[in-house]
């Protein structure tokens, strides 16, 4: 179920009516069957699937617990743990386009076989689950006793989905000092919520028609439509993954539950990796602090840094799914940051410094353009959009204006209101104004949400990650 859906305000009007009754005790317990029912809306099949990884963590931090005099025997235990925690990952991710698109086995044996329906948020709870393996064994994090409370760090269903990606220091003390209900803020809660609403339905649906004709094919030869799809997909997937979080964040505040920030105005990056410090920030840490640092990180910088961060990113870009065009994109960015890191130096050596405008205007596009892969289906889908933007027609910008004037005035609107997105400014906001202006406003925001969209929602992008 989509948090843009009216059958979740259904689930969540039942569930924090419960959330309120109950006492603190027993507030765990509904957080894991609340969780479950929400999961196994999309498909009750695939349940059990949060509750297998989970007890393979579970256990493996207390095999690893056992161990914890022998470092060789402890390495041993959590490569085991983190294989085991994998393996389901790669078999339904990525069996097929090794089988298919590396080896070239489609004539050996019908590979076809091997496409799995992809449990939802499976890439997400592996991370989470991962991370809880790894700071445990960094002894970063005491090892939990507790199934239930394992339960609830990855169960819980405003992240469950498309993260944020949480640390077990983020949220597992919270689960088990569980806060006074009736102490939230609603209406910040509500309002970041709202936020996050208006992202995903009014901007990222609406825009996403025009980006997916273009994308089908159906632009021509019309550079200008081309051109703006592209930006199109830069407004769409940060509305609609950010909104998202936001109603991820918003939920959670109802609950008492505090999230971490995952993005902070990444448009507004000066530089790629100012950019990857604003962009899915949770993800990002990760990489960094699970896959970069390990394998050296800046340690011994030069080219053996450059090493890492193009594995780390080719890695991060695959996370995303088996495809061709997530391992380009991935390779576009470590390649931008890794340049940028050997560059540093000499240009600093030399004093030549980017103006601030000049850095957010070429980052954004470097961006946009590396999106083309993110998008595209195929290569051969990503090349017809630069194509279309290299050799097009540039002749007549009057039509993509008239036919798609409310996207255009959108994805102008969302450039110009970028820099204000933040989820401090919508508390502070809260705070200071009277209910006599908060309510209101907040009532238009949902009736235009509710207009726009005339009441049906799509799927968040990275629900397929």
């Amino acid at each position: 179920m989509l948090f843009s859906e009216p059958i979740f305000f259904v689930f969540f009007a039942i569930y924090f009516s419960l959330h309120l009754l109950l006492s603190e005790r027993h507030r765990l317990t509904l957080v894991i069957v609340g969780s479950t029912v929400f999961y196994a809306w999309w498909r009750p099949a695939y349940v059990g699937v949060p509750y297998v990884l989970a007890v393979i963590a579970w256990g493996g931090t207390l095999w690893l617990e056992a161990a914890k005099h022998f470092d060789s025997r402890r390495r041993l235990r959590l490569a085991a743990t983190l294989i085991a925690l994998f393996l389901p990952l790669a078999v339904v991710k990525y069996s097929y386009f090794v089988a298919n698109d590396v080896l070239g086995l489609r004539g050996v044996f019908d590979t076809s076989q091997l496409r799995w329906s992809l449990p939802l948020g499976i890439s997400f709870i592996t991370f989470t689950l991962s991370a809880y393996v790894i700071d445990v064994y960094r002894r970063q994090y005491p090892v939990e006793r507790s199934i239930k409370l394992l339960l609830g760090y990855v169960l819980f269903f405003p992240h469950l989905i498309a993260g944020p990606i949480l640390r077990p220091y983020e949220l597992i003390p919270q689960l088990r000092n569980m806060r006074d209900a009736r102490g939230a803020r609603f209406m910040t809660g509500i309002a970041i919520f709202t936020l996050g609403l208006v992202k995903k339905l009014v901007f990222a649906d609406t825009i996403a028609q025009f980006v997916d004709g273009v994308y089908a094919g159906r632009a021509g030869d019309n550079a200008w439509a081309h051109l703006g799809a592209i930006y199109g997909f830069s407004a769409q997937i940060y509305c609609d993954f950010s909104g998202y979080t936001d109603m991820a964040i918003g939920i959670a505040y109802l609950l008492r539950i505090r999230l971490p920030t995952n993005f902070l105005r990444p448009y507004l990056a000066t530089s790629i990796v100012d950019f990857w410090r604003r962009w899915h920030i949770t993800l990002s840490h990760w990489l960094r602090d699970y896959l970069y640092i390990p394998l050296g990180g800046n340690r011994y910088g030069g080219l053996l840094q450059f090493r890492n961060i193009m594995i780390t990113m080719v890695l991060g870009g695959l996370w995303h799914g088996a495809n061709w065009t997530f391992l380009i994109w991935g390779s576009l960015h470590g390649l931008a940051l890794g340049l940028l890191h050997l560059a540093r130096g000499p240009l600093k050596a030399l004093r030549i410094y980017v103006p601030k405008w000049l850095g957010i205007i070429l980052t954004f596009h470097f961006v946009s353009f590396a999106w083309i892969y993110f998008r595209a289906a195929d290569i051969q889908a990503a090349d017809g959009i630069i194509r279309g933007l290299l050799y097009g027609s540039w002749g007549d910008p009057f039509s993509v204006l008239q036919q798609n004037t409310f996207v255009v005035l959108l994805i102008v609107a969302f450039l110009g209101l970028h820099r204000f997105d933040r989820n401090a400014l919508v508390r502070v906001g809260v705070q200071r104004t009277t209910l006599a202006l908060t309510v209101p406003a907040i009532a238009f925001c949902w009736i235009l949400a509710i207009a726009v969209s005339q009441g049906s929602s799509a799927k968040f992008i990275y629900f397929d990650f």
